[in-house]
């Protein structure tokens, strides 16, 4: 809902995209998933974000994950480290990948009413406001 009343704004972050897509991922039907390591249970489990974005400005691409449960999940941290483990070097980067011509970033962001609560470790990944989805491509 918060996305659609964003999207009716005439400056929305959007609208500086050359273009962009989402959809909802069905566990069910999508194998699209990240994995990570549950100490709980002591296996890998797999994670599913709600939604994934596709975006493009110039020859800059994003690939963002999204997922709006909030805070009050407390594996989030561990879904966040296999997260990492996959798209981020070993100096904590974001990793960019060559693709046809474009740079490519895969991103996460986890949805709240307050990003500026979540821990400082993983303050990147949080966020509360649709605008943050388009700032994926200026993340470098």
């Amino acid at each position: 809902n918060a996305l659609e009343q964003y999207l009716k704004q005439p400056d929305n972050a959007f609208a500086s995209l050359d273009w962009w897509a989402f959809s909802k991922i069905d566990e069910t039907l999508d194998e699209v998933y990240i994995p990570y390591y549950d100490p709980q249970i002591n296996r890998i489990r797999h994670f599913f974000p709600d939604f994934i974005f596709w975006l493009q400005r110039g020859n800059d691409y994003a690939i963002v994950f999204v997922d709006p449960k909030g805070m009050l999940h407390t594996d989030y941290q561990h879904k966040l480290d296999g997260f990492r483990e996959l798209f981020f070097d070993e100096e904590g980067v974001p990793k960019v990948f060559d693709h046809n011509g474009l740079s490519v970033h895969v991103r996460l962001l986890l949805y709240t009413n307050d990003a500026n609560q979540a821990p400082t470790a993983y303050r990147g990944h949080w966020f509360d406001s649709p605008a943050a989805i388009p700032a994926c491509l200026e993340i470098r």
